[in-house]
């Protein structure tokens, strides 16, 4: 601030100083917020005190991952991020295991598209965090979803349609259409 040559620079500099503060604080503020709401089985809660819920849970993991891609993560918090995004996984594998015995239950078709957006969510929250391996009992239900979305994703929506091109992107399969 001392260093700017102009009256006008010293109050940008000020302005400046005083938004990285406010910022500062409201990611401890967001941190904390995020922290409460994790459940024991890693899984967030809408509210405090909530039950433990599949779709906010896959949207905080992949906020995560977002500030983790553009390098968003504070040094101090870095643990932190990764020790919740790492307790958060196991519960969404856990999910689309679910998914997946639940699929093998009703008797469907599996060789039909099986994909709907949460699981395509959830692959591509899971693009995110490579370094995260899915969990040893989830492995055969995210292959086979995995296998879905290459072969069924232009049957998605648009949405739906980019998320699963950015899961593929991040996991090498650069050549997924058919035509």
């Amino acid at each position: 601030v001392m260093q700017a040559k102009t009256e006008s620079e010293q109050k940008q500099n000020i302005a400046m100083l005083f938004d990285l503060v406010k910022m500062s604080r409201q990611l401890e503020s967001a941190l904390t917020i995020v922290k409460d709401r994790e459940t024991s089985n890693g899984g967030f809660t809408w509210f405090k005190n909530g039950p433990d819920d599949r779709f906010i849970t896959q949207y905080i993991v992949a906020d995560i991952g977002h500030l983790k891609k553009l390098n968003g993560w504070p040094k101090s918090d870095a643990v932190v991020l990764q020790s919740l995004a790492g307790k958060a996984l196991k519960y969404l594998d856990a999910r689309i295991v679910e998914d997946y015995e639940k699929l093998k239950k009703s008797k469907v078709d599996m060789d039909q598209n099986q994909l709907s957006t949460m699981v395509s969510h959830y692959l591509y929250t899971r693009s995110f965090f490579p370094e995260h391996n899915v969990t040893a009992n989830a492995g055969i239900a995210y292959n086979y979803y995995f296998g879905q979305a290459k072969k069924y994703w232009l049957q998605q929506s648009t949405y739906d349609q980019g998320m699963i091109a950015l899961t593929m992107f991040r996991n090498g399969e650069l050549q997924t259409a058919q035509a």
